[in-house]
């Protein structure tokens, strides 16, 4: 059976992998400098009915002529405008280390909204909101920065090697982490946080500097819906290499056969 038309055309969402009568939409946000694509090999790993829906933010891939949004309040207004109709099935949200951080501003908006809220917030390699950024654009120079760049992992060899290619990328890339800092400045300038009623799952690795295990497992004080937390071995970009603990988790599947998993 061939997919039915798209619903609802908007450039938020980039290549979504439709099905006839979907159970479950599962939008995935990607980490700091990276675009929609990241989840290209999802497409044929997922269930069937179970309709993967990319996020493309401003400044990447297709949307590269418009500029990158580094203002929460801006970028978290137009995604909920943007995604709100294609809510109307459930859904889960899933963010990888910066996309965490968005997935959960946008848990957020909409419970806050009494609009329709997630099965499920998943976030990957990305410590709870309420701990400072580790990376400051503002605060460093385009050496020191492009440095931090290289030792988080992530972005080819060869964007380093090509200078052209790198001047090009590099404001998209800082606008991120600058939206990253903001925030979490945000959550750090406010003494509560509303709790999300949804569940949260959390998944880290032991040696992610940038989301260390104790930081991940802080997420559980952001949800009132249940909390589960996995860790593996590895720095920041371990997880992403395996791709089929974060579908599960997306998925609801157990992370008690890891030998870290925790569960609250």
């Amino acid at each position: 059976m061939s997919p039915r038309p798209i619903p609802f055309l908007t450039p938020w969402l980039h290549q979504p992998r439709l099905c006839p009568s979907p159970r479950l939409r599962l939008f995935c946000l990607p980490y700091a400098g990276g675009s929609a694509s990241i989840y290209r090999a999802w497409r044929s790993a997922l269930p069937a009915d179970v309709e993967l829906c990319p996020v493309q933010l401003p400044g990447r891939e297709n949307r590269f002529g418009e500029p990158a949004l580094d203002d929460p309040e801006v970028l978290v207004a137009q995604l909920h405008t943007a995604l709100l109709p294609w809510m109307d099935r459930p859904f889960v949200l899933l963010g990888y280390s910066m996309g965490g951080l968005i997935a959960h501003a946008l848990a957020q908006r909409l419970q806050s909204t009494g609009g329709p809220t997630p099965e499920r917030l998943v976030v990957a390699a990305c410590g709870s909101p309420d701990h400072p950024a580790c990376i400051d654009p503002d605060r460093m120079s385009d050496a020191a920065f492009t440095d931090g760049l290289r030792r988080l992992g992530g972005t080819p060899e060869a964007v380093f090697e090509h200078a052209e290619l790198l001047e090009m990328l590099l404001p998209m890339v800082k606008a991120d982490f600058r939206l990253v800092r903001r925030l979490r400045d945000a959550t750090l300038q406010h003494s509560q946080v509303s709790r999300l009623q949804c569940p949260i799952t959390a998944l880290g690795a032991e040696q992610d500097e940038h989301a260390t295990p104790q930081q991940v497992a802080r997420w559980a004080e952001f949800t009132q819906g249940g909390f589960g937390c996995s860790s593996i071995p590895g720095g920041h970009f371990s997880l992403w290499q395996q791709p089929q603990r974060l579908m599960d988790a997306a998925m609801g599947v157990s992370a008690a056969r890891s030998a870290h998993a925790v569960t609250e």
